[in-house]
């Protein structure tokens, strides 16, 4: 039986790349050596880096206006990172507080002896991202900090357009990679770790204006973060400052190379947005209930329940009897998740969708 894995993260590898990274595991250079042990000064290592950075540039259709580097940091460190990087204590930043990981953005953000301007606050259902035009932005604010898809929740800006000019600093893990429509002139930062769209968790990515990266690099220092932790310092060493998470950078590699030759970020979100239409197709009857309200849903994350508890439990169970699997709903909300990032083909989101008709028609 085939399996159907629909982690929220660390999220399924594209059959190909999985394939790719099997073979080449163990001598992946030609000279009988693993990624795993390659020393990351070697020529063999630098070239595999040097490459990872031009394919991620090119595949993310990052503009010359922005630079790129990788970190061994997972999203909740860049909460911090980021505020010590754009702002000092006293200045004014501005959040949203949409979900699991906004929230905890923005306690991070609350202990930091900023004034943090809460620019909407979806809860406690949130399944709402709210109306931009409805915010109060502070025309004072370093950055507005906004978290594009939140996982839990199920929820996603449906664009990236926004009132006012305050730059943005957009938490894209769950959203890098997979859209298009990115508002480069007016962002500053943008972070996302590689689990869930193009890589294996241990690593992140991070893009940083040009116009802003010598401020930031000051600023760091004068908020005593230590070179190690500064992005500034990271980037000058080409993301080896020190030994780096070599077989993540590894895998997003191929990874990055599999989307390139599929047709990039324009067939990611043509994907996307096909998985979204299959399971949103059977959601939107009498017996599913979807979270998220539509027009802010989440074209990865697919959260719903049932008419009872009993029957949430019943759907996860007999999923996994078909091979379908990590789909149970996040602690605090129950029910049913099911998480399609870029590694899921068309065909597992076809037969999901299949299993939800099937079930209705069996319990309905």
């Amino acid at each position: 039986m085939t399996t159907h894995y629909f982690s929220p993260g660390p999220a399924t590898l594209p059959a190909a790349v999985r394939d790719l990274v099997k073979l080449e595991l163990l001598d992946t250079f030609g000279i009988g050596v693993s990624v795993m042990e390659i020393s990351h000064r070697s020529k063999h290592y630098e070239q595999l880096n040097d490459e990872t950075l031009r394919l991620a540039h090119d595949v993310f259709e990052v503009p010359s206006t922005h630079r790129l580097l990788f970190t061994p940091f997972g999203a909740q460190q860049h909460f911090s990172l980021l505020l010590n990087h754009l702002s000092r204590p006293g200045d004014t930043v501005a959040y949203t507080e949409t979900g699991v990981w906004a929230h905890l953005a923005t306690v991070d953000a609350q202990a930091s002896e900023r004034n943090v301007v809460v620019v909407f606050d979806g809860g406690p259902k949130l399944n709402s991202l709210g109306n931009p035009k409805d915010w109060k932005i502070p025309e004072e604010a370093k950055y507005l900090h906004l978290t594009v898809n939140n996982t839990v929740e199920g929820t996603e800006y449906p664009t990236l357009e926004f009132p006012g000019k305050v730059p943005l600093v957009l938490d894209m893990t769950s959203a890098l990679a997979s859209r298009r429509d990115i508002p480069w002139q007016r962002t500053d930062l943008i972070y996302a770790s590689a689990q869930k769209n193009f890589g294996i968790a241990g690593c992140s990515v991070v893009i940083l204006k040009n116009d802003i990266f010598e401020q930031a690099r000051a600023t760091a220092k004068k908020n005593l973060l230590g070179n190690a932790l500064n992005y500034c310092s990271i980037f000058d060493a080409k993301s080896i400052l020190n030994t780096p998470p070599v077989f993540p950078i590894f895998v997003a590699n191929r990874y990055l190379h599999w989307m390139k030759s599929v047709g990039g970020i324009e067939t990611m979100e043509k994907w996307a947005l096909e998985r979204a239409r299959m399971v949103y197709g059977e959601i939107d009857g009498e017996f599913y209930q979807g979270h998220a309200i539509e027009g802010h849903r989440s074209r990865h994350n697919f959260v719903f329940k049932l008419k009872t508890p009993e029957l949430d439990s019943l759907f996860v169970a007999e999923a996994q009897k078909e091979g379908i699997l990590e789909i149970k709903g996040y602690r605090t909300l129950g029910g049913v998740r099911a998480s399609m990032y870029n590694g899921i083909s068309l065909e597992s989101a076809q037969y999901f969708a299949q299993f939800m008709r099937q079930f209705r028609s069996k319990h309905g």
